[in-house]
């Protein structure tokens, strides 16, 4: 790669990484400053208050009712499916021997 083209690349990432950096900087100023108009110290979640608390037992009631074994086996000579197809493997092949050189009697 010729000089000028080192030039070109470095300058074009000094560039690229400095529009970058600009960006941030921009970016969480303009985040910092949404915080200021309401006066309030809040998140995107909303306030605290916006949702009654919980009644009752909380989580999920474990285990699930669907969480049963299958009665029986589905991939069987017995079961309703038909066998999982076998992978497809390549068959190994052996190389066949090249023909020794034939020497000659001079």
């Amino acid at each position: 790669m010729t000089l000028e083209g080192w030039i070109f690349m470095v300058g074009l990432r000094v560039f690229d990484v400095g529009g970058f950096i600009i960006w941030l900087i921009w970016f969480f100023r303009l985040r910092d400053d949404d915080d200021d108009e309401d006066g309030g110290d809040d998140d995107f979640r909303g306030e605290a208050g916006d949702e009654p608390p919980p009644t009752g037992p909380g989580g999920l009631e474990l285990p699930l009712p669907d969480a049963e074994p299958w009665p029986q086996r589905r991939r069987d000579h017995a079961g309703d499916r038909p066998p999982a197809d076998a992978p497809a493997r390549r068959v190994p092949t052996v190389p066949e021997r090249a023909p020794a050189p034939q020497r000659r009697s001079v």
